[in-house]
C-alpha cells in the first residue's frame, strides 16, 4: 500500500444516497466536519443534477459523481465532457475496455473510476453471466485493463484491494464500497455480498472507502464516521510492504 497523502477526513467518501436535494444538503451540514468527500449517484442526481454537485463543491468538498457510464464510445466521451469543469473529482463507467478507453480520452479534470465487479455480486452471479473465472480473478481482469486503457483507477471490494496492488502495483486509484463498521452483524450487509471494515480496506491498498447506510442511517452518524477514521489511521500507522512483495512476505490482506 502506498500512502498517497489523502488527508482522513477525505479517506471516506459518505455517499448520499437520498431521495432529495434538502435531504442530501442536510446530510452534508450534519457530517461535513469530519468528512470532505461526498458520492452523488443515481438517485440524488437524477433529483437535484448539477446544483447539489456545485452545492457540495461550493462548500470546499469534494464530489464523486457515480452514474457508471456504460454505452456505445462515442455516447460515453460525450457524456464524460459534461462533467469537466464542474469541479468532481471522481466520475464511475463500467469497466469495458471501449467505454473505459472512450472515457479516458474525453477526461480533463474529472478522475475516471472503472467498477471492477459490483460489490452486491457474489460467485453465482458471475457465473450466471457465463464467467467461469472466479469473482477476484475477474476483478484483477478487469482492473489490468482499465490501468492499459488510461483510466485514473478501479472501484473493486476491499477484499480484491490487496491482490490488486501486489500484482499492478501503487500508482493508480482504488475505491472500495461496501465498507462496515467493525461491529457490524449480518443484517448490516443489506444487498452487499462482499463487504470489509474501512480499516482492512485501507490496509489492503484502498485510497477511499464509500461509505452509505451505515453512517446515514446512525442515530449517532458522527461517532460512527470517528471510529471508522479511527480504524483508517490505526491501518495507515501499521504500515505495509511494497504491494508486489506482500504475497512473497505474506503479509496481512494477502490471498
Amino acid at each position: 500500500m502506498q500512502n498517497k497523502n489523502i488527508p482522513l477526513n477525505e479517506r471516506i467518501i459518505f455517499a448520499l444516497d437520498v431521495p432529495t436535494p434538502d435531504e442530501a444538503r442536510e446530510l452534508v451540514k450534519k457530517v461535513e466536519s469530519r468528512i470532505g468527500f461526498y458520492k452523488v449517484g443515481l438517485q440524488l442526481f437524477l433529483a437535484g443534477w448539477f446544483p447539489i454537485v456545485e452545492w457540495i463543491a461550493d462548500r470546499g468538498h469534494r464530489v464523486m459523481v457515480d452514474l457508471k457510464f456504460y454505452d456505445i464510445p462515442e455516447t460515453v466521451k460525450l457524456a464524460v465532457a459534461q462533467l469537466n469543469g464542474r469541479q468532481i473529482s471522481f466520475a464511475t463507467v463500467h469497466g469495458v475496455e471501449p467505454v473505459m478507453k472512450a472515457a479516458a480520452e474525453a477526461k480533463e479534470d474529472v478522475a475516471i473510476l472503472a467498477v471492477t465487479v459490483l460489490t452486491s455480486m457474489g460467485a453465482a452471479d458471475v457465473a450466471s453471466f457465463g464467467k467461469t473465472l472466479t469473482v477476484e480473478d475477474l476483478v484483477l481482469e478487469r482492473a489490468r485493463r482499465a490501468v492499459e486503457a488510461g483510466v485514473d483507477g478501479v472501484v473493486c471490494s476491499g477484499l480484491e484491494a490487496g491482490r490488486l496492488r501486489r500484482e499492478l502495483g501503487g500508482d493508480f486509484l482504488i475505491v472500495t464500497p461496501g465498507v462496515r463498521p467493525g461491529n457490524s452483524d449480518a443484517a448490516a450487509r443489506h444487498d452487499q455480498k462482499r463487504i470489509v471494515t474501512a480499516g482492512i480496506a485501507v490496509r489492503n491498498g484502498a485510497d477511499h472507502v464509500v461509505v452509505g447506510r451505515p453512517i446515514r442511517d446512525a442515530s449517532d452518524p458522527v461517532g460512527v464516521i470517528e471510529a471508522m477514521q479511527q480504524d483508517i489511521s490505526d491501518a495507515l500507522s501499521q504500515g505495509a510492504p511494497h504491494p508486489r512483495a506482500a504475497a512473497k512476505k505474506g503479509a496481512p490482506g494477502a490471498f
